[in-house]
């Protein structure tokens, strides 16, 4: 099930048979964190693969309602609300951090098979022309890079010498990059083409670097209050089983490769860097990361 904007911002969606209205009133509520703004659709491939491993884990485990937050929370907050565990927030996605690990309950699979340490930049057209001479990292740190406030991100580029502006507010990071404050915003080869489309027409100078491609481990999995840990493990259960049969895939390629298509990631110059708050394991599996988002999509395949 492929998730619009209007379902995600809607008053939530019931995993399970029969009428949502009946069945809503009598399951389980699961509250996972509302969307930054209205403009904000990061997370909707996360959304509907936690809603899919849901629906596999059913007939175990019985239905469940999804609901977003009635607030908008930032994920210092989220993190802040799952470990004060007091029913606000019952769950969120993040990638990992040694403090995320403290504060939340998760589990160990990459809902992103590693596509969002794939990063291509945002950036005023008018900066298209230096960004095209940069040929390796010593030229990268000549530049500053936007990122949000906390955001793990930001570990990764200073372990590699490259200057970074902090912002607070997902929208501020825009606004901040066309008034000049910093040279690129990275993004994931998932969100960016979104995001340029969502922004463009009130921000015409805003364009996607042809050039560079950021590569570092970063995997993104899902968090847990303490509280609920029977729920964390259905989920878990319920993505190795899409994952043993291959929907998981499915789900992959089906949210993101037409962007993965449209990125061209053989054309562009690969910069690697390290991420301080992962395994050497991790590190070790970003080249076949790579092969994997390389390699032609399933529909493409002779």
């Amino acid at each position: 099930m492929t998730l619009g904007l209007a379902g995600y911002l809607a008053n939530g969606l019931t995993s399970g048979l029969g009428s949502g209205a009946a069945l809503a009133a009598n399951v389980p509520v699961i509250r996972y964190p509302a969307p930054q703004s209205p403009l904000d659709t990061r997370s909707l491939d996360l959304l509907s693969l936690l809603e899919a491993a849901l629906r596999r884990t059913e007939p175990e485990y019985g239905p469940v309602r999804l609901q977003p937050t009635d607030e908008v929370l930032t994920e210092l907050r989220q993190f802040a609300e799952l470990d004060a565990d007091r029913g606000i927030l019952h769950m969120t996605w993040a990638t990992v951090s040694v403090e995320r690990r403290t504060l939340a309950k998760t589990i160990p699979f990459d809902a992103r098979h590693g596509l969002l340490g794939l990063r291509i930049a945002l950036v005023d057209e008018r900066r298209l022309p230096d960004i095209a001479k940069i040929r390796d990292l010593a030229a990268l740190r000549r530049l500053t890079i936007g990122q949000g406030l906390a955001w793990p991100d930001v570990d990764v580029l200073r372990a590699s010498g490259i200057k970074v502006q902090t912002v607070s507010g997902y929208e501020n990071l825009f606004r901040m990059l066309m008034a000049g404050r910093f040279d690129l915003f990275p993004r994931g080869v998932g969100e960016v083409f979104d995001e340029y489309e969502a922004r463009h027409a009130q921000m015409p100078r805003l364009a996607i670097d042809p050039h560079l491609l950021l590569v570092y481990p970063y995997p993104y999995q899902y968090y847990f209050a303490p509280s609920q840990s029977a729920l964390a493990a259905r989920v878990e259960k319920g993505l190795l089983a899409m994952k043993a049969d291959g929907s998981f895939d499915a789900h992959l390629w089906r949210f993101h490769g037409a962007a993965v298509a449209r990125a061209r990631l053989q054309d562009r110059l690969a910069l690697r860097l390290t991420n301080p708050n992962v395994s050497p394991e991790a590190e070790r599996g970003l080249e076949a990361t790579l092969a994997f988002w390389r390699k032609p999509p399933p529909s493409q395949k002779r």
